[in-house]
């Protein structure tokens, strides 16, 4: 195991000579392409995909990288790696300075999305294939600094200890095309953890798998957290694996890093608009709300006259950043929404039945004053519990309303969280 620090870590891929031409144009002209490719940062030196990035993780905790397509979260991983160049900042791998060291060097190992097995080797030729070249100290007599590689006896031995712990041990004979997508990748992570490797990278691994197979992966990755204890960096766009697999959650967008914490906080107090938006499903409601000050306590007032009122644990934090009255964007989760006697009012056009529970699609009545990210914005998400007995709201008028402990207070002007 190994802690990892990061300290202003940047990347910036630099224009082809062609490109460098081009960035000499007009104003106008630079910020039209800008707003086309909204998720980079163009700069004189290049395109930045990361920007700044600064995290230290601790010896054998589990880190999650997760964002959108094009936030830096792989590039950030391939940078640990040694497979791109620090354009600036600092990187320690078990308290050493890595910009410079070569990936065989790291003491590293990584799974790939895309498994990466050689076609012509066996499962067990591909487990055994890094330990050819591991080589370690052994000194003799005569030759105090003499190293040597591992004998075929000692790399049976570790092949056989990680097949038995990924239970492929009576796949050791076959060849990767006689392997379904959970074995090709069980044998990848076993390729991965025969070195013991100080750090282990995992780039989007379980992305190429069905839904069953990835709710059976993630739970054996879990699982192989607890036997191996290694330090773990974790790639996903996934929300679901990362608030499964995460010790922290690192949230990014457009190669900056938004929110670094558990992940029951992030889901609980996302620290802008974005995460809010990103970390969770169904999406999160967004109405337009006025913030209010009255004797002393916050209070929120939507456009229909419902009024909401912060809990205390909100209210300090309010008070402690100085926030003042304005108008905010008040944001929902869907499960923290109940039918109530008096609420928002709206009619019910989709009722979907998930088991337990059903997740209701509505139609606010009145003034169009929500805020959606991603839906039509009169739209109202709800999840109901079913309570053992399903019934059926398509076409019903009902109140929906929250309570002020689950409400978050986003800035109009700055979309950040004013709690926080």
């Amino acid at each position: 195991m190994a802690d990892v620090v990061l300290k202003h870590v940047e990347k910036i891929y630099p224009y082809v000579e062609k490109k460098k031409r081009s960035f000499k144009r007009s104003l106008k002209n630079q910020v039209e392409e800008k707003a086309k490719k909204s998720n980079l940062q163009l700069t004189e030196k290049g395109v930045l995909a990361v920007k700044d990035f600064n995290i230290e993780i601790k010896d054998g905790e589990f880190i999650v990288l997760v964002g959108p397509s094009g936030c830096g979260k792989s590039t950030t991983l391939r940078m640990i790696a040694g497979l791109e160049d620090i354009t600036s900042g600092e990187l320690y791998i078990d308290g050493k300075l890595c910009n410079a060291i070569e990936p065989k060097d790291r003491d590293i190992a990584m799974v790939f999305q895309s498994y990466a097995l050689y076609p012509h080797m066996t499962v067990f030729d591909n487990i055994a294939y890094p330990l050819k070249f591991v080589k370690y100290k052994d000194p003799l007599p005569n030759k105090p600094d003499n190293v040597r590689h591992l004998t075929k006896k000692e790399i049976e031995k570790r092949v056989l200890e990680a097949a038995k712990l990924l239970e492929i041990e009576e796949l050791l004979d076959r060849k990767p095309k006689h392997l379904s997508g959970g074995q090709r990748q069980r044998v990848a992570i076993g390729r991965a953890i025969v070195r013991n490797p100080k750090v282990l990278l995992m780039d989007e691994p379980l992305s190429n798998l069905d839904a069953k197979l990835r709710n059976q992966m993630r739970a054996e990755i879990i699982n192989l957290r607890e036997k191996i204890k290694t330090t773990f960096i974790y790639v996903t766009h996934d929300q679901i694996e990362a608030m499964t697999l995460g010790d922290r959650i690192v949230v990014m967008k457009d190669g900056i890093i938004q929110q670094i914490d558990t992940p029951q906080d992030v889901y609980e107090h996302p620290r802008n608009l974005f995460i809010s938006g990103f970390i969770g499903s169904p999406r999160m409601n967004y109405f337009d709300a006025e913030l209010l000050i009255q004797a002393g306590q916050y209070k929120v007032v939507l456009k229909n006259g419902y009024t909401v009122v912060p809990c205390e644990e909100k209210q300090a934090r309010l008070r402690n950043n100085h926030v003042k009255g304005q108008r905010i964007i008040l944001g929902v989760r869907p499960d923290h929404i109940a039918i109530k006697d008096e609420g928002i009012e709206c009619k019910v056009r989709v009722s979907e039945l998930m088991g337990a529970s059903s997740h209701i699609h509505a139609e606010i009545i009145g003034n169009d004053y929500t805020l959606s990210k991603d839906a039509s914005s009169n739209d109202i998400i709800a999840i109901i519990q079913n309570n053992g007995t399903y019934k059926n709201y398509v076409g019903s008028i009902l109140k929906f309303g929250f309570n002020g402990n689950v409400v978050h207070m986003f800035s109009k002007e700055t979309e950040n969280n004013l709690e926080f």
